[in-house]
Formats: C-alpha cells, sequence, structure tokens
C-alpha cells in the first residue's frame, strides 16, 4: 500500500465512511477507489484520471486536494501528452472516392477482358472449322490412355462428398455462425464507452476508439445544444436544431468531444443505439467523450 492510498484510507476510515458511501458522494466506481488505496494505479484508466479520482477523493473528505499533492503527488503517475496530425475532413474521405473510382475500373476491365477472349476463341473457331471444312471427325488414338485412382484419391474423394452430405443435412450452420458474429458485435458495442467521473455538472466516458461510436440526439422539448472539441471550436452547428429533430453527430477524426446540454429532460442521448442515462439530476450539464490520457 502506498502512502498516499494510506493516508487516505485512514482519514475515510476515521470519518466512519465506506468505500460504497464514498462511491455515491464522488461518483467514482468502487474498484477505482480501492485501487487508489492500495497504490495500484495500473487498475486506473490513465494518469489524468488518477489525479482527478484523487481529487475528488479529497474533496469528498473535506481535505484539501493541493496540500494532498504537495505531499503525496510524486507516487502519482504523470500523463504523457501524444498529439498526432489528423488529415483534414477532405483527405479523409478522398481516398474513398478513389477507392470507389479503383474498383469501378477494376470491373470494367474484368469485363473487357472477357469479351476479348470471347471474341478470339470465336474467330479461332471459325478460322479451324473453314480448314478442316466443317469435319469434325479426326485421328482416333490406337488406345485410350487409362484412368487409375490410387487409395489416397479415392480416400480424399470419399470425403468430400461426406462432406457435401453433411452441409446439405445441416442447413442450419451457416444460420448459426451469422448469429454468434452478431452476438459478439452487439457485446463489444455494449462496452463501446464507460462513464469514469462526474464532476461539477461534467460527466466525463472513456472512449476507447472514437471512431467506433454513433452518438445521436434527440430533442422532445425546447434546449440549447452545442458540440465542441478540446480547443473549444465548434465541431457540427446544432443552433438550427428544433423539437422533434434528431441528430446524429459527426465525431470522426476527433479525440474529444464535449457536448453542452442546455436542457437535459428534454435531450435524449444515444450512443451506438443505446441511450445514456444523466448521471446527475440537473438541467445544465455536460457530457465529455474522450479516447486520450489528458492531466
Amino acid at each position: 500500500m502506498s502512502e498516499l492510498g494510506l493516508y487516505l484510507k485512514e482519514k475515510r476510515e476515521e470519518q466512519g465512511l465506506t468505500l460504497e458511501e464514498l462511491q455515491k458522494a464522488t461518483k467514482i466506481q468502487k474498484r477505482y477507489l480501492v485501487a487508489i488505496e492500495e497504490g495500484n494505479y495500473a487498475v486506473l484508466p490513465g494518469a489524468f484520471y488518477a489525479r482527478a479520482f484523487v481529487k475528488s477523493y479529497s474533496e469528498a473528505l473535506g481535505l484539501d486536494p493541493d496540500e494532498v499533492f504537495h505531499t503525496y503527488g510524486k507516487e502519482l503517475p504523470h500523463p504523457v501528452q501524444q498529439t498526432s496530425d489528423l488529415p483534414s475532413r477532405s483527405e479523409r474521405l478522398k481516398p474513398k472516392r478513389n477507392q470507389t473510382a479503383k474498383k469501378k475500373s477494376n470491373v470494367w476491365s474484368y469485363l473487357i477482358g472477357i469479351v476479348v477472349i470471347i471474341v478470339i476463341a470465336l474467330l479461332i473457331y471459325v478460322v479451324v472449322q473453314g480448314v478442316t471444312g466443317g469435319d469434325s471427325s479426326g485421328v482416333e488414338p490406337e488406345e485410350a490412355p487409362s484412368i487409375e485412382m490410387d487409395a489416397n484419391e479415392e480416400d480424399m474423394s470419399e470425403e468430400n462428398e461426406e462432406m457435401d452430405e453433411s452441409t446439405e443435412t445441416n442447413p442450419n450452420v451457416d444460420n448459426e455462425e451469422e448469429e454468434q458474429d452478431k452476438i459478439t458485435e452487439e457485446e463489444e458495442s455494449e462496452h463501446s464507452i464507460e462513464l469514469v467521473s462526474t464532476e461539477n455538472r461534467r460527466s466525463t466516458f472513456h472512449v476507447e476508439e472514437m471512431d467506433d461510436i454513433d452518438i445521436d440526439i434527440e430533442l422532445t422539448g425546447e434546449s440549447y445544444l452545442d458540440v465542441k472539441n478540446e480547443q473549444g471550436d465548434i465541431i457540427q452547428d446544432l443552433s438550427q436544431v428544433t423539437p422533434g429533430d434528431t441528430i446524429s453527430l459527426d465525431v470522426n477524426g476527433e479525440t474529444y468531444v464535449q457536448l453542452n446540454i442546455g436542457n437535459s429532460p428534454n435531450v435524449i442521448v444515444r450512443v451506438n443505439g443505446e441511450e445514456v442515462e444523466y448521471p446527475i439530476d440537473t438541467p445544465h450539464q455536460y457530457f465529455i467523450f474522450t479516447e486520450e490520457e489528458r492531466e
């Protein structure tokens, strides 16, 4: 157990708080609270969440987070900021259009090649018929070669026949495999996001891959909405959205998305078709979706 974890645990026990009560107060999952007390920071989603969780833990106990970080901050992992140059939206879409055009070109080349082969075959047939005068009789060989099959070829032939019969008698095999693939895809989509913290009306969700999720917003009444990236730039204009509309956010290529919800009772947020429940009961709040570790 680390000195920080031991210190926080002692303060919690002095106040008679259980981990379950602390979980309700901080909105942090119990397993993360246990990891902090044990100094097992590898269990947490990242270095950014380690510092954020310790801050929430300290505030819930009435401690000064700055003093806690000053005394024990060296134990916490330090986040590494990773940056990458993302291509513009037009550059991301351009290869798809080129790829589609290339596929069409390959199909046409394939069809033209088939037509050329057929024409050549017809020309050869006409030439041969003209030379032989249409006489299809030829010189028969003195002795037709016999075809023998060794034991291995016979066994392989029998096995192929058995496999064909098995496939015919079990038409549900392919359907079962397709259903299993669908179940696997549904299970993966259910775990595409995870609520990691809620603080100051801001609920943060950890996302493995932003490009793998679809965020839909349905308005059932009047509300103010905007969606921004980490730099505060508007990602998508929602000023013309009216009650009854459903909007799909375009977040491809983003690693951080902040959704500002002005009147939450009139707004339904869905991720991959599943409605996201509001962690707190307040009209004005924020949903933050991020896949990066940040301080």
